[in-house]
């Protein structure tokens, strides 16, 4: 009998890789956050001829990597969703590998729809009873963009509602009543490249399937697909060494530990390429001319670097086991159990609470120029904006906690009911 016939299968074991998935989408707020009201952070300085800002240089500039975050995600998910097949797998049992991949295909596609329409509903109730009614005269670009009024009739509203609904996946934004979503049809398309790419590769020899990876993040980094391709196939090559080491991750030994914190740094650096402006520094104009001469003409230079980085700080972590053990603390799991919830809520939370604590003094004095026409409201001082801020984070945490108490069980009640009478278990409810 082989190796592989008696191997056990692995699991995820300790949630490492939960906590990133925390500290990723603590990164998108305040990302988030510093394009409302830092915007000039997204430059590594004003000028060509200016000194950078503290928080514009690089490592620092991580305040505002989004989409470094964007691209953890999807690192995330070609990892997960991959590995408890692969190990199966890589154990000999073949058929509850196909199985697993069956189900995940139901289950967590599920999970990603419901929630996600459930969020798109509670910001289309805010919109509908003006709680966003402000956001239209701050003096923040990013959070004034976001602003959706009432609708002028019910019937309006409920239309407006289903095109919105619909919208979310099909790429359509004409109805669009949190644009920080325009990532969820992104992660559903990168879940059924998993899970068709398993299904195709699950009974032929590993060093097939990595070929068959390595190909498909070439495909990514030539098609315009950064984003989505490069770091799906990343992740699933990920899983797919930790599956048949028989350890997650697989330790390192010797010369080799020095290369975690060094592939960590530079990936953090990489990360830092900015999202305005590249030439305003030597770093960043540099990065810019070597991305320039090795991609597909049109091709978003952020996405690749991001890509890149993302990918190498993943692999420094995955293969540095004090950077995992600072990953399984109490703070970092509880970051990632809530992070789905924290990305659905967040922009709600800005457009309200956050704009009503930075604005309301401003808006009970409105100013207006010498026109007569009303002036944008202004920000308050530095001590209202960090009390703000420093309240906004509590109640977006605190919020998330109650999502994952009450909505998020209810979303995996109903998906379960659903795929049982999809699979002809019985008649039984949708919530319980």
């Amino acid at each position: 009998m082989s190796v592989s016939e008696t191997r056990a299968p692995v699991v995820r074991g300790a949630n490492w890789i939960d906590g990133l998935r925390g500290i990723a989408s603590f990164i998108v707020v305040t990302g988030h956050l510093c394009t409302s009201f830092v915007p000039h952070l997204h430059a590594p300085a004003a000028s060509p001829t200016d000194a950078p800002l503290l928080f514009q240089l690089p490592f620092l500039r991580l305040c505002v990597g989004g989409r470094m975050a964007v691209a953890f995600f999807f690192l995330i998910t070609g990892y997960v969703n991959a590995l408890g097949p692969l190990s199966k797998s890589y154990a000999g049992d073949i058929d509850s590998a196909f199985h697993s991949v069956a189900q995940s295909a139901l289950a967590r596609s599920g999970r990603l729809l419901l929630p996600s329409a459930c969020a798109l509903l509670l910001s289309w109730l805010l919109a509908n009873v003006g709680a966003y009614q402000m956001t239209q005269h701050v003096d923040s670009t990013w959070i004034r963009q976001g602003y959706r009024g009432p609708s002028g009739s019910v019937v309006e509203a409920v239309v407006s509602l289903v095109k919105a609904q619909v919208g979310l996946w099909t790429g359509a934004w004409e109805e669009n009543y949190d644009g920080t979503q325009w990532t969820l049809s992104l992660f559903l398309k990168g879940s059924m490249v998993v899970y068709i790419v398993l299904f195709a590769t699950v009974l032929v020899a590993p060093r097939a399937r990595r070929m068959v990876l390595v190909v498909m993040w070439v495909y990514g980094w030539l098609s315009h697909n950064a984003l989505m391709m490069m770091n799906i196939t990343a992740g699933m090559f990920l899983a797919d060494i930790a599956a048949s080491s028989g350890k997650i991750p697989p330790r390192v030994h010797g010369f080799m530990a020095v290369l975690p914190p060094i592939l960590m740094a530079v990936g953090m650096f990489i990360c830092g390429y900015p999202q305005d402006a590249p030439g305003n520094a030597p770093w960043s104009a540099v990065m810019e001319r070597i991305m320039t001469a090795i991609t597909p003409e049109g091709t978003d230079l952020r996405r690749h670097w991001d890509s890149l980085g993302a990918t190498m700080i993943l692999v420094g972590i995955f293969t540095c086991e004090p950077a995992r053990r600072v990953l399984t603390s109490s703070v970092c799991n509880y970051m990632g159990r809530v992070s789905f919830a924290v990305y659905l809520l967040h922009n709600q939370l800005i457009k309200t609470l956050l704009t009503w604590m930075v604005y309301l003094p401003s808006a009970m004095k409105p100013q207006v120029d010498e026109m007569g026409n009303p002036k944008d409201l202004a920000r308050g001082p530095p001590l209202q904006m960090g009390c703000a801020i420093a309240t906004f984070f509590y109640m977006l945490y605190r919020l998330a906690g109650l999502w994952n108490r009450w909505v998020d069980p209810m979303c995996v009640r109903v998906v379960g009911a659903v795929i049982r009478r999809m699979k002809g278990e019985g008649e039984k409810s949708l919530l319980g």
